[in-house]
């Protein structure tokens, strides 16, 4: 519905009120706006209880404190390998010039040394249980 012309937004808005009030009651919009801290009190509300205690808890008494975390484990033998090769494979992919080296053969290197770091340290994860015999072939997988 296009708004006639030379008619603005609020005569369209006081028209289409105007038809509501027609057909039935339309709630008065209030004149000013109220500010106050509670909403207004609705008719039937019952106040509600809310247990606690009645004067406040000391923020320190109430507070969590978590225990320290245990401090991070150092890196074995194996895992140093495997990030030392890809940092020298780093070193050599973005500054060969800090090596020593020139030419077209440290790109390639520095790849190939990235890649058996990051293998290394993959490969490291699957070590095997002596005590595993293999999956059960049975086995559906669901657990009672």
């Amino acid at each position: 519905m296009e708004p006639a012309r030379g008619r603005g937004p609020d005569d369209e808005f006081e028209s289409i009120v105007a038809g509501w009030r027609s057909e039935g009651s339309v709630p008065d919009w209030p004149t000013e706006r109220t500010e106050s801290a509670e909403p207004p009190a609705r008719p039937g509300d019952v106040p509600v209880h809310r247990p606690g205690p009645a004067e406040p808890i000391d923020a320190d008494e109430d507070h969590y404190h978590p225990p320290e975390p245990p401090p991070l484990p150092r890196p074995g033998p194996p895992a140093v390998v495997g990030g030392g090769l890809i940092l020298l494979g780093l070193l050599l992919c973005v500054a060969p010039g800090v090596l020593g080296a020139g030419g077209t053969w440290p790109l390639p290197l520095g790849l190939v040394l990235i890649a058996a770091g990051l293998a290394w340290l993959v490969l490291r994860l699957w070590t095997a249980d002596p005590d595993d015999e293999g999956p059960d072939p049975y086995d559906d997988g669901s657990r009672l």
